[in-house]
């Protein structure tokens, strides 16, 4: 392979913002759908690794379809 993509390829920066803010955002939807019916708000113990999880999941799938996409060209 003469082009190799790495986690942490400069490629990567786009899809990295992409999925943080993506993973925030689902986070925060988590938090207040399960909170929304007490006094209290957002679940913030369950806003904070439902986003990390979701941040790694959307990265992890969008280096996956560019390494493909790089080792088709």
């Amino acid at each position: 392979m003469a082009d190799d993509l790495s986690l942490f390829d400069r490629r990567m920066r786009g899809p990295a913002g992409i999925a943080l803010a993506a993973g925030v955002i689902l986070g925060l939807l988590t938090g207040y759908t399960v909170g929304a019916g007490t006094p209290d708000g957002p679940s913030w113990p369950l806003v904070v690794p439902f986003a990390l999880l979701a941040s790694v999941f959307l990265y992890l799938g969008a280096y996956r379809n560019l390494s493909k996409r790089v080792e088709e060209t």
